[in-house]
């Protein structure tokens, strides 16, 4: 494969400049990426969306320059910190590593190859820690510069909240060109007690991207972690979310929106483990396709057996506006309490006709009709959104990019 013959040239010279901090976490990472190799659809996790695609890609690493934008406080560009805000305390990985601001323990080998290849690469990236009893906004722009190469890139973002803080985080991801790329992306929450957690995540189109996205989050007792994310589909997407409710009495709210149009592709995959009693979760994941794109949405709850008094809500919906369009829709239930309250659901379906002709009988024409009934559709998603000025300019940016139908 010529990727990963162009990855390995890539590890070789960055891995050679590395400090004793990271060098060997990155070497055992890398090692157990070439061992694992890039998946293929003939394993059940990747059943629906094939990344081996990219084999014959000849991507180089991605290099960052400087780059603003006065709107946000934090600037990430191709994986490199380049603006943070005073206000708030951040480092990059090395730093972090090297004053044991983080643990070495973020970076260990999983089974899923792309964190592995992620872990191996990050050096850079973005820390950001929030003290106790602290209540902030802050805004990341995550910039994918790909004006010049093809290129791959792998941001990294850790994020550690203390106990009893709240904190919103409004994070966009920005294509700056239109060269093909790969975007290998990790993004870490880390949750003490009692914190709160809203994350709202807009990820722009480009449409000669390959993108992994992986968010992986971890919670102690009572906190509460609520993720927006809308995404819309590019040559392949796909996006994993991993939750764990570790202690008593933590909650996860997953709400997502999808676009996909042409011959776009875009997986979510979502995992949620209940690990100790009284958690709770609650999912729900809206998508509209048109011409002859593909959609996915596994989502998996996993209940311990120590998770007595679970109570987890899993929905997906999703409206079809082409007769080409296909969406796999698989909720998961894995169950060893006896104690709980599960339910799941999932509907595959197009506009309501006779709510458009409700609509045009009052004299509004069938185009605005249908944005009415879209923008109905999509706002339950984002109804428990905190952050009311976001939550209006992402309605109306779905709303512009909603793909037209047939």
């Amino acid at each position: 494969m010529k990727i990963l013959q162009a990855i390995e040239a890539d590890f070789e010279e960055s891995v050679s400049r590395s400090s004793d901090e990271t060098r060997e976490i990155r070497m055992d990472n890398f090692n157990e990426f070439k061992k694992l190799g890039i998946p293929t659809s003939k394993q059940e996790f990747w059943k629906f969306t094939n990344p081996s695609i990219i084999k014959d890609s000849e991507f180089t690493l991605g290099l960052s320059k400087d780059y603003d934008d006065k709107k946000y406080d934090i600037i990430v560009v191709n994986g490199k910190l380049t603006k943070k805000n005073d206000d708030i305390k951040i480092n990059n990985i090395h730093e972090s590593l090297a004053e044991k601001k983080i643990s070495n323990e973020i970076f260990g080998i999983t089974n899923n190859p792309f964190i592995n290849l992620n872990n191996a690469f990050s050096t850079e990236g973005c820390v950001l820690s929030f003290k106790d009893n602290v209540e902030k906004e802050i805004s990341i722009l995550n910039v994918i510069d790909n004006t010049t190469s093809k290129q791959i890139t792998h941001p990294r973002i850790i994020i550690n909240v203390g106990k009893n803080s709240n904190i919103s985080i409004l994070e966009k991801i920005r294509f700056l060109g239109n060269k093909e790329n790969l975007v290998n992306s990790v993004t870490n929450f880390s949750l003490d007690e009692g914190s709160k957690v809203e994350h709202i995540l807009i990820d722009d189109y480009s449409e000669n991207t390959y993108q992994i996205s992986n968010v992986l989050v971890k919670q102690k007792r009572d906190s509460n972690f609520s993720s927006y994310n809308y995404s819309n589909g590019k040559m392949l997407a796909r996006k994993d979310f991993i939750i764990e409710l570790k202690e008593r009495g933590a909650h996860c709210d997953l709400r997502g929106v999808y676009l996909a149009d042409q011959k776009n592709h875009i997986d979510h995959h979502t995992i949620i483990e209940h690990e100790d009693e009284h958690c709770t979760s609650n999912e729900l994941y809206k998508g509209i396709l048109s011409g002859k794109s593909t959609a996915v949405f596994n989502g998996r709850i996993h209940v311990h057996k120590a998770a007595q008094k679970t109570d987890a809500i899993q929905s997906n919906q999703n409206l079809l506006l082409s007769d080409d369009a296909i969406i796999h829709t698989k909720p998961e239930l894995e169950i060893y309490a006896d104690d709980v309250k599960c339910t799941h659901g999932a509907t595959i379906g197009r506009l309501d006709e006779k709510g458009i002709f409700y609509l045009r009988a009052r004299g509004i024409k069938r185009e605005e009709a249908q944005k009415m009934m879209m923008r109905a559709y999509i706002g339950e998603v984002l109804s428990g959104m905190k952050n009311s000025e976001a939550k209006e300019s992402l309605l109306e940016k779905i709303i512009e990019n909603i793909p037209e139908g047939e």
